[in-house]
């Protein structure tokens, strides 16, 4: 049966926060000299990737949704990011929690043992 209009932006939706929720994991385990990416960090990462024609306000909305949910957290203190090289602001990291969600999503999708 054919997904209707409200199901297939949820699945959409899901999809989108689950390749965030990867971004933001392998941004931890990377051990960057600052945690988290910023909006437009993730926004970019994705439209390169696996989703070309995302804006900016679905990922903002994707992100709302992972914070909402305990999935991602917020840091606000902003701090010299030598890599970047750049002060950066407002940046995401993964919870316990979110990690918790992508394992068991990846397992779902059988991407993991």
């Amino acid at each position: 049966m054919p997904e209707t209009p409200q199901e297939e932006a949820a699945r959409e939706l899901r999809d989108e926060m689950v390749e965030l929720l990867k971004f933001l994991n392998r941004a931890e385990e990377e051990q960057r000299d600052v945690n988290g990416y910023e909006l437009q960090e993730l926004h970019y990462f994705l439209s390169k990737g696996p989703y070309p024609n995302i804006s900016p306000t679905e990922v903002e909305r994707a992100v709302s949704v992972l914070v909402g949910n305990g999935l991602a957290a917020v840091l606000t203190d902003d701090e010299f990011a030598w890599e970047r090289r750049r002060v950066v602001g407002t940046r995401y990291i993964v919870t316990t929690k979110g990690k918790q969600f992508l394992v068991k999503r990846l397992e779902k999708i059988e991407r993991i043992d």
